[in-house]
């Protein structure tokens, strides 16, 4: 398993290891972005979101990307300089796609800001209250997923994975629940849909950053049934 692998890592200070680091911290970055939209979002929503907590979101997004850009660097030349007995390409393989979900994760939650910057315009208390609750469950996945993560945790992954499919079944049905609406003057419905479709794709990527935990390399991203048989599609993007 991953972590197993990388457990074995944290004695030495090598480049793989600065990376694994790195993406601990990756981790925690995109956790607390997460968590600072969901609070300008929602403690007040007449409140107009501030220019200076965009550009706050906007900076961490940046440092997401630059942690990204620095881990690979580091993966790659760890790969370089190692002869092929000491370049453990499963776990560098593992953490090049991990550090990609939290990228990804982090563009999303960015997106969510940005219709948080029209947040005058969500005026339906009922959807108001379903996009906090599933926002409220994509936190707790998220709490649970660094924890998955950073210990090993096989079956609380997959309790990850299953919460997942769990959300994304009930976004979904919601999403063309909203888009059959009628045209509102005064609520933009639209809005409800993209904000939605952003919490789905987060939890999506948290779920596959579960399945590089339970998983075989090649197939990181799917769901694999109990008897490790592939049960769904690549979740879609």
């Amino acid at each position: 398993m991953i972590l197993n692998q990388f457990f074995k890592m944290l004695s030495r200070q090598d480049l793989l290891t600065q990376a694994l680091n790195d993406t601990y911290e990756m981790a925690e970055i995109a956790n607390r972005q997460y968590n600072y939209v969901l609070k300008i979002t929602f403690d007040d929503l007449k409140r107009t979101v501030t220019p200076d907590e965009i550009e706050q979101v906007r900076k961490k997004d940046y440092l997401l990307n630059h942690f990204e850009k620095s881990i690979r660097k580091k993966v790659f030349e760890h790969l370089a300089v190692n002869d092929k007995e000491e370049q453990e390409l499963y776990t560098a393989f593992i953490l090049t796609t991990i550090i990609n979900n939290f990228e990804r994760i982090g563009d999303y939650t960015k997106n969510i800001c940005e219709v948080a910057e029209i947040k005058h315009m969500l005026k339906d208390e009922e959807w108001n209250k379903k996009l906090l609750s599933y926002s409220e469950m994509i936190r707790e996945v998220f709490q649970d997923s660094l924890h998955a993560f950073k210990n090993g945790d096989a079956e609380l992954a997959k309790k990850i994975i299953d919460r997942h499919y769990e959300i994304k079944s009930k976004i979904n049905d919601d999403i063309n629940t909203v888009a059959t609406k009628e045209p509102s003057a005064t609520v933009n419905y639209a809005s409800y849909a993209l904000f939605l479709r952003y919490l789905k794709r987060i939890s999506s990527h948290l779920m596959n950053i579960a399945t590089s935990i339970t998983n075989p390399i090649d197939k990181i991203g799917y769901y694999v049934g109990d008897e490790g048989g592939e049960v769904n599609e690549k979740d879609d993007e």
